[in-house]
C-alpha cells in the first residue's frame, strides 16, 4: 500500500471538492470491507445543494415572472390599442429581453457541465497509472494493458464527442427552441426535435459501444490472465522442497494485490460520485425551476412563452443526460474492470 502515490490524485480531489475527501483513507476503507461512502453525510450535502441552488435562482424566477406577466397583460388587452401592431411589438421586445435573460442562464448550466465533464477526465487521468499498476501486481498484465488503453481511448474519444459534438448540438437546440417560438407559426419544430433526437441517441450508442467492449473483452483478456496465474502457481507448487512454500507465498502476494486494487477501484467510484454529485444536483434544479415555470404561467401568459420555457427545461434535461451518461461510463469501466478481474 505504501508503494502507492496517491499525491496527485489527492491534490485533484482537494482542488476540486476542498479538503474534505482522503482518498488514502477511502482505498484502505475498500481494503477493510468498510463502508467508503457515509449515506448520511451524503444525504445532508444533497439537502445543502438542493436548497442554495433553490435560491440562487431566485432572481432568474422574478425576471421571468415578471416578463411573462407583461407580455399576458400586453396581448390580453390588445383592444386597447387602435393599433394591434403595437402590442405585438412590445411583445416581441419583451420576447427579445427573455430570450437573452435565457440565453445567460444556459450560458451558466453549460459552464457547469464543461466544468464537472473536465473535472471527471482530469481525475481519470491521474486515476489510470496507480489504479492499472495495482492491477499488473494481481497479474492480471495482459487485461492491464488492454484496459488501460481502453480508458486513455475513452478519455480522448469522450472529450471530443462532449466538446466537439454533444454540447454544440444541445447549444443548437436552445438556439432552435428560442427562434421557434418567436412567431405564432411554428416552423422550426421538426429541426428542434430533430437536434433533441440526435443527442438522446448519440449518448446511447456511445453507452452501448462501452458495454458491448467490456462485455467481450471481459470474456477474454481475465481468462487468459487467470489460466496464466493458475499454471504459475502449480508450477511453483511442483517444486521439490519450496513448492507449497512457493505456492503459498505467490497467493498471498496476488491476495494482497488484489486487495489494493479493488479499494482504489471503490474510492475511485466514490470520488467520481462525489465529483459530479454537486454539478448534477444544480442542473436538476435548474430543469426543474423552468418545468415549474412553464406549469406556473400556463393559465396567464401567452403559449410561445410557457413552451419556451419547458424547451429550456428539456436544453437543461440535455445538459443533465450528457453528464450522467459520462458519469456512467467511466462508474462502468472501473467497475467492471474490477469486477472481471478480481477472480
Amino acid at each position: 500500500m505504501e508503494e502507492f502515490d496517491f499525491g496527485e490524485i489527492q491534490m485533484l480531489l482537494d482542488e476540486i471538492l476542498g479538503n474534505g475527501t482522503d482518498f488514502k483513507q477511502m482505498v484502505s476503507q475498500g481494503m477493510q470491507g468498510g463502508s467508503v461512502l457515509s449515506w448520511e453525510r451524503l444525504g445532508i450535502l444533497l439537502q445543502k445543494i438542493f436548497l442554495e441552488e433553490l435560491l440562487a435562482q431566485k432572481q432568474l424566477w422574478l425576471h421571468i415572472l415578471i416578463l411573462a406577466i407583461a407580455s399576458a397583460v400586453l396581448l390580453h388587452f390588445a383592444d386597447v390599442f387602435q393599433n394591434k401592431n403595437v402590442s405585438r411589438i412590445s411583445f416581441c421586445m419583451i420576447y427579445m429581453i427573455l430570450f437573452l435573460l435565457l440565453i445567460t442562464s444556459f450560458q451558466s448550466s453549460m459552464g457547469i457541465a464543461r466544468e464537472v465533464l473536465a473535472h471527471v477526465r482530469d481525475f481519470m487521468t491521474v486515476l489510470a497509472p496507480s489504479y492499472f499498476l495495482a492491477m499488473t501486481f494481481t497479474s492480471y498484465i495482459t487485461s492491464a494493458g488492454v484496459y488501460y488503453e481502453f480508458l486513455l481511448l475513452l478519455i480522448a474519444g469522450m472529450r471530443l464527442f462532449t466538446e466537439r459534438f454533444i454540447l454544440p448540438c444541445i447549444e443548437v437546440y436552445v438556439l432552435l427552441v428560442l427562434a421557434n417560438h418567436l412567431s405564432k407559426e411554428e416552423r422550426l419544430t421538426r429541426f428542434t426535435e430533430l437536434a433533441g433526437m440526435v443527442v438522446e441517441w448519440s449518448l446511447k450508442a456511445v453507452l452501448a459501444l462501452v458495454m458491448g467492449f467490456h462485455l467481450i473483452q471481459g470474456v477474454i483478456t481475465p481468462a487468459a490472465d487467470a489460466f496464466r496465474n493458475t499454471t504459475v502457481s502449480q508450477s511453483l507448487e511442483m517444486v521439490p522442497g519450496v513448492g507449497d512454500m512457493s505456492g503459498s507465498v505467490a497467493d498471498m502476494v496476488f491476495g494482497s494485490a488484489m486487495l489494493i486494487k479493488n479499494g482504489i477501484g471503490a474510492a475511485a467510484l466514490v470520488a467520481l460520485i462525489l465529483i459530479c454529485l454537486v454539478p448534477l444536483v444544480k442542473l436538476a434544479v435548474i430543469m426543474v425551476v423552468y418545468y415549474a415555470l412553464a406549469a406556473i404561467l400556463q393559465p396567464v401568459s401567452d403559449e410561445r412563452i410557457t413552451e419556451c420555457l419547458s424547451g429550456m427545461g428539456n436544453g437543461v434535461r440535455l445538459l443533465l443526460q450528457a453528464v450522467f451518461t459520462v458519469l456512467v461510463l467511466f462508474l462502468l469501466t472501473i467497475a467492471l474492470t474490477t469486477a472481471l478481474t478480481g477472480r
